[in-house]
């Protein structure tokens, strides 16, 4: 199957059990709550195999530091920085622990 199709298949064996639906209050940039509800079946489960993958395959600090720098990413990607050096940095950061997760 290709990348789409494992997507789209999920997708739907995910959605037809109420996997991946989100209902959140988050903090804007500028200050402000927002609600959202999101829906995404196929990435919860495709997250959820590599959480389990990597579980088994990296060593403690190595996971203790990608759950401490995920954070970081997540905020720099949301406040549009997706270009910085702090990005490029913590993407290197990430192929190489995972190098073993896919051998």
């Amino acid at each position: 199957m290709t990348p789409a199709e494992i997507l789209n298949y999920l997708n739907k064996i995910g959605g037809e059990n109420g996997i991946g639906i989100d209902d959140i209050v988050e903090n804007r940039l500028v200050g402000m709550k927002s609600r959202g509800v999101y829906e995404n079946p196929g990435g919860a489960i495709l997250y959820k195999a590599l959480e389990i993958l990597e579980s088994i395959t990296l060593d403690k600090d190595s996971a203790h530091l990608k759950d401490y720098l995920s954070i970081k990413f997540a905020d720099l990607v949301y406040d549009g920085k997706w270009y910085s050096n702090s990005i490029k940095g913590l993407l290197a950061f990430g192929n190489e622990i995972t190098k073993k997760c896919y051998r």
